[in-house]
């Protein structure tokens, strides 16, 4: 059986033709874009990666659709969009987010989101502000994996994980499933309607079904049912098999997240405060812890722009080597706060550190790295005492990373070595939720899983007092 995986990332756009045999899940091929910046080069460009995947004699049973959250843009009563795509990092919500700073615990106990400059309902304030002519004449708001689901089915859903980064989508009571509309009294603080929000869907539904418009555009078949799969971060968790409480997901790549699943709900203001968020886990029974860095892979591009070009990747090779022959901690981690620190201890001033000197590159990198992954581990401690972790970032990490997280993580742990975790999760969810898999409550719990391997634990905990030290340094 296959279906077709589409993940709509800050930096690349990801296709990937998933196939399903027994209990076995298998990425066939993929494909990836730059991510561009306006909605008709999104549509287009995932039309034609379409077109290359699904050849003649191809033929699959559903299509999923994820992305990074906080991204939309205004549509039409035409359908047509209104904006380009309207991103999480353009900080476009920064004043009225600091204008709504009195509003903030209120908030945050009915929706679980901590008011930013990239929160939803502060970008609906400012494009209300700045852009009355656009305001007046949006329909709908669409979530960046909406547009894509409303482009191939003609339906404005979304999916409760996105839903949920908003900050106008209320969380659901302990034991109440996600709801499929909007609060009306968060969406009040930005002066909209929840008739100018898509329908969410369930966790066990579909968005729609391609139609034939887009059928010929991407070359589907007609009726295949169609998933809006959420939030990037909180897809790859649930493919992963971290679908319990005390399951935490470690999520790599430019900026990094932690997910833990939780039994009982914490005290909200206490999360707030923490500089997380509270979040319904994609099966829709259990909440979530969720923290992020900025700086993980971005801390790690920074420090290897010190160093000539030709030179990086066989450095970061040899520090790895070195870590192997060498597999105790350097003493000297990084600070990883290139643009503040978001979680457990908020700190906008916090900047980053440097290696020694006088110390070799290798020497350098391994102490750059420690302290990403330092800064990985005091969010997950923060969230609870897991019972195994899930690394996930794909083939594409250094092996100096992952081997690093191995050694630094006194938990259980497996690393997820799927190409494109995300998306081929996606498909999966889709074959899932359309129901192909069985009854959808059930195969929620129970789908394969991506190519997870666990990992040996360490002999005790090697870097428990450098980690330790590394807590004293910034304040901790």
């Amino acid at each position: 059986m296959l279906a077709l995986g589409i993940d709509i990332g800050s930096s690349t756009t990801k296709v990937v033709l998933v196939e399903i045999d027994g209990g076995h899940l298998c990425e066939v091929a993929s494909s990836a874009s730059v991510t561009p910046g306006d909605v008709p080069g999104l549509v287009d460009v995932i039309a034609r990666r379409c077109r290359q995947l699904v050849g003649p004699g191809i033929t699959v049973a559903a299509v999923g659709v994820a992305s990074m959250a906080e991204t939309g843009a205004a549509i039409g009563a035409d359908g047509e969009a209104l904006t380009d795509l309207l991103r999480w990092d353009a900080g476009l919500g920064a004043e009225d987010a600091a204008a709504m700073a009195d509003l903030a615990p209120a908030v945050f106990a009915r929706s679980g989101v901590r008011l930013s400059a990239k929160t939803p309902l502060t970008t609906w304030r400012w494009l209300a502000r700045e852009r009355p002519e656009v305001w007046a004449r949006m329909a709908c708001w669409l979530s960046v994996a909406d547009v894509v689901a409303h482009a191939l089915t003609g339906e404005r859903v979304t999916d409760h994980t996105l839903a949920g980064r908003t900050g106008g989508y209320r969380l659901a009571a302990p034991g109440e499933p996600p709801t499929s509309v909007f609060d009306g009294e968060l969406l009040a603080l930005a002066g909209l309607e929840p008739t100018r929000l898509p329908r969410v869907a369930g966790p066990y539904e579909s968005a729609g079904r391609v139609t034939a418009a887009a059928a010929a555009r991407t070359g589907l078949t007609e009726g295949v049912p169609v998933v809006v799969a959420g939030h990037d971060h909180q897809v790859a968790s649930w493919a992963a098999g971290m679908r319990e409480p005390g399951d935490v997901a470690d999520s790599l790549g430019t900026a990094e997240a932690v997910l833990s699943v939780v039994g009982e709900r914490p005290v909200l203001e206490d999360v707030r405060r923490q500089g997380m968020s509270l979040v319904r886990s994609v099966g829709g029974v259990h909440d979530a812890l969720l923290a992020g860095t900025s700086s993980a892979g971005a801390m790690l591009q920074h420090w290897l722009s010190t160093i000539p070009e030709d030179h990086r990747e066989d450095v970061l090779t040899r520090a790895a080597s070195s870590l192997a022959e060498a597999p105790g901690p350097t003493g000297a981690a990084v600070e990883p706060y290139l643009r503040g620190r978001q979680t457990p201890r908020p700190d906008p001033h916090a900047r980053p550190g440097n290696p020694p000197a006088h110390w070799s590159w290798e020497e350098q990198a391994r102490a750059v790295v420690e302290g990403i992954c330092y800064q990985a581990r005091w969010m997950i401690e923060s969230q609870g005492d897991p019972r195994r972790v899930a690394v996930i970032g794909g083939g594409r990490l250094p092996e100096l990373w992952t081997a690093l997280k191995r050694a630094s993580l006194p938990w259980p742990i497996s690393l997820v070595r799927a190409g494109e975790p995300v998306a081929t999760g996606a498909a999966l969810l889709a074959l899932v939720r359309s129901g192909h898999l069985g009854d959808p409550a059930v195969a929620i719990r129970t789908a394969p899983t991506l190519d997870v391997v666990p990992q040996p634990m360490p002999v005790g905990d090697p870097h428990g007092r450098s980690y330790a030290a590394f807590l004293a340094r910034i304040g901790a």
